[in-house]
């Protein structure tokens, strides 16, 4: 059987982003989940591992990263090197739903690229894998579930001492809402974070693979620009300040040392009809943006 390499695949499907592979409308401040950002030494290799689970190539809009879009998130691939995986960080790993465990675990196995099988589940319908770069990723049974597959969320793994700041932080200040009958689990349209006390201290997340989390503020860069001031005015600290760019930036730190970026127009990465106008100009890397 002919083998295609990663860089093969990748030019054959670009883009082929699917209309299920959508971020989710925003919340009452105006703040969706956009992306988690994965660092790579090879980015193809690593994006066939995400294609492998059924994510969709997202459009190629800033040449700065290769999308790969789930319904409620992009995952972004950066090229960098790093040591270590995600398991045992900060941000241990990141979780998606599947209607059946069963026959997804039998077609990635089958597929034979880029996901391998790791212990760790301790209930039914749920399984564990890792990427090619180490990213931790869990898979959770929903029987209810439509579509292939969707994210669920993010794994923090923080000390219990510092669990009282959650709310201060993700609650007021981005508007995740606490789920019931869920200890320590938030949710945001598109998908969750969820903390566990940390039996030991966690490393932190600067050098693994699963760099930081993303947020889209929606409306406008002005809206993106005011939210940002807004942290500022409640004493967050930023690794860096809101910047006008094709996507707008700004990184806030959370108060355990994981970057939450803020963006806006991430959104045109999985849907191409939702693709900020701003940003056509950018793809072109010659023209001046801002």
């Amino acid at each position: 059987m002919n083998k295609f390499t990663a860089s093969s695949i990748l030019a054959l499907l670009w883009p082929v982003c699917t209309a299920l592979a959508q971020l989710a409308p925003p919340n009452k401040l105006n703040v969706t989940w956009s992306h988690v950002h994965v660092i790579v030494p090879d980015r193809d290799k690593e994006a066939k591992s995400w294609l492998t689970l059924g994510g969709q190539l997202g459009n190629n809009l800033t040449n700065d990263n290769v999308p790969v879009a789930f319904p409620g998130v992009v995952i972004l691939l950066g090229q960098g090197d790093t040591k270590g995986g995600s398991a045992g960080s900060v941000l241990d790993h990141v979780a998606f739903r599947v209607p059946n465990l069963q026959e997804s675990v039998a077609r990635w196995k089958a597929a034979n690229w880029g996901l391998k099988e790791q212990a760790g589940a301790d209930r039914a319908g749920q399984a564990f894998f890792t990427t090619i770069n180490q990213v931790r990723v869990e898979i959770l049974e929903d029987r209810a579930l439509k579509i292939p597959i969707v994210f669920d969320h993010v794994h923090f793994v923080i000390p219990e001492a510092d669990l009282s700041k959650i709310e201060d932080y993700y609650v007021k200040l981005f508007g995740f809402e606490a789920v019931k009958g869920e200890l320590y689990t938030y949710s945001l349209p598109g998908g969750k974070l969820v903390f566990s006390k940390a039996p030991r201290a966690a490393a932190p997340t600067a050098g693994r693979p699963l760099d930081h989390i993303g947020f889209d503020v929606a409306g406008s860069h002005d809206n993106l620009e005011a939210f940002s001031k807004r942290l500022e005015a409640n004493a967050v600290e930023f690794r860096s300040p809101y910047r006008k760019s094709p996507m707008g930036n700004a990184r806030p730190l959370d108060p355990f040392g994981v970057m939450t970026e803020l963006t806006h127009g991430v959104a045109g990465y999985a849907d191409f009809r939702r693709i900020d106008p701003a940003v056509l100009p950018c793809e072109n890397r010659s023209a001046k943006c801002w």
